[in-house]
């Protein structure tokens, strides 16, 4: 019974605090930091999961139709609405716009940096989740995303086709929604009732409102059910202050309350139990809170494929493919990335207390973002184009210690469309962790964020900024 009452208790303040992250990264936020990130797929607590049961999905006869008809809805439920309620000009449409929407091809948008990289986002989270709830697998699904995406750009604005929306909205797109579509179940409990009932479908629905959208067509929302099997995720919460210095002056300094909510899903050392994608994912987001200015960051990292390879006799090697989505916003940069990106990651144990994890990456940012000053003699306020990153890092962990980490994340973005450069982020993150009692650490951060901008017809950027922060985080 004391057990029950731990999980159930344990999924209460799970679903409370998605419900709570996901709101608020929804919101128009000015900046954001990097936190104690760890490699794609390789959280600060993924070493110490035992458990490799991977979540199940709930059980769903596949159907081709309806998402498609469903897809077609959305689209002209969100045309309807910015064309009869909000009047958005651009929602003017008639046969003449779509003829020459196909004769003008695609072109290079002007719309804002948070429309851009997190609403399109969010709507092709929404295409892909209609066919995902409706049974289809990652794969069937992904195309639904991007049919969605092209029939909104060519149907239902009177404005070309644009390039960076169809790289933004349905592959990232497709990040988001696995990520919601699975968090969305996990939550689910169709053994509950009275208010908990209610609780579970209501936050589900608000993470993944197609998924609801469909409970609520199959009767599912209050179907009597069995209790689901206990999941494999782990979170971390992590509270404390975060002090930002400008321009790396003492003198110029903010201190931000900050949160921090980690959810790893699965257990990345067990490959053998990775049998679709996304069977192992991360999802990283901070925020820290400051008068008059926030500070917020999401990361989010999904396994297409991995596999163990050997290297050394005492140690676990394991090569990997993510897909992955970074958002940073801060007082240096505002940055978003969505990549392929190939990784590496290497643990040797050094004794039987102390162990040692590298890793070292490689990405393809297929499209990327970065605010720019100079943006807006183009009518934009950032430059967007492909790119690269690269990432290495390094931890030492000590048994019922603590751990020390260091870890370095650099991005290229090449402008396609705006001030035409070549921009340069970088992260820095390095600190160290003391174990206290119960899965309770207290940490201290060292951050480093800094900016090159390359520009053509202007003059070159380079600015930074650092922080310190101190926090206690609970594992659940």
């Amino acid at each position: 019974m004391e057990k029950m009452e731990y999980i159930n208790n344990r999924y209460l303040v799970f679903y409370i605090l998605v419900f709570f992250v996901f709101t608020l990264s929804q919101q128009n936020l000015s900046q954001t930091n990097f936190s104690n990130e760890l490699p794609s797929g390789l959280s600060k607590t993924s070493t110490i999961i035992v458990n490799v049961t991977v979540a199940s999905e709930i059980k769903v006869e596949k159907n081709y139709w309806l998402p498609a008809i469903e897809v077609i809805g959305l689209n002209f439920g969100v045309w309807g609405y910015t064309r009869y309620i909000t009047g958005e000009g651009w929602s003017n449409i008639n046969w003449q716009t779509i003829s020459d929407n196909f004769k003008t091809g695609f072109v290079w948008d002007y719309d804002g940096y948070l429309i851009n990289q997190f609403l399109h986002p969010y709507h092709g989270s929404n295409y892909y989740n209609a066919a995902r709830s409706n049974g289809l697998d990652f794969w069937e699904s992904a195309p639904y995303a991007f049919f969605g995406s092209l029939m909104w750009e060519y149907f239902m604005e009177n404005q070309p086709p644009s390039y960076n929306d169809i790289v933004n909205t349905p592959v990232t797109g497709i990040i988001l929604g696995e990520i919601s579509f699975r968090v969305s179940n996990l939550i689910i409990d169709e053994s509950s009732t009275g208010l908990e009932r209610v609780m579970r479908e209501f936050s589900s629905t608000l993470i993944d409102p197609m998924q609801g959208l469909n409970r609520m067509i199959r009767g599912e929302m209050w179907r009597a059910g069995v209790s689901p099997e206990e999941q494999d995720f782990d979170i971390l919460i992590s509270l404390g202050a975060h002090n930002v210095f400008f321009n790396n002056k003492f003198n110029r300094s903010r201190t931000y309350a900050h949160l921090g909510v980690d959810l790893n899903y699965g257990n990345q050392f067990a490959v053998s139990a990775h049998k679709k994608p996304f069977d192992y994912f991360t999802v990283h987001t901070d925020v820290n809170v400051g008068p008059g200015d926030n500070i917020v960051g999401i990361f989010a990292s999904g396994v297409l494929w991995d596999n163990r390879i050997k290297l050394f006799d005492n140690s676990k090697n394991i090569l990997g493919i993510y897909k992955e989505v970074d958002i940073l916003i801060n007082t240096i940069y505002k940055l978003s990335a969505t990549s392929f990106t190939g990784q590496m990651i290497n643990t040797i144990p050094l004794s039987s207390r102390l162990s040692m994890i590298n890793h070292i990456g490689v990405s393809a940012i297929l499209m990327g973002g970065t605010n720019s000053q100079y943006a807006t003699e183009y009518g934009k306020d950032y430059n967007i184009g492909p790119g690269a990153s690269a990432k290495i890092g390094i931890k030492f962990s000590l048994k019922d210690y603590g751990n020390i980490y260091a870890n370095f994340k650099r991005y290229w973005i090449h402008t396609l469309s705006g001030a035409e450069s070549e921009q340069f982020v970088g992260l820095l993150n390095t600190g160290f962790s003391l174990d206290v009692k119960n899965n309770t650490e207290l940490g201290l951060n060292l951050l480093l964020y800094e900016r090159y901008g390359n520009y053509k017809y202007f003059p070159n950027t380079q600015n930074s900024n650092a922080a310190i922060r101190l926090f206690l985080s609970q594992n659940i």
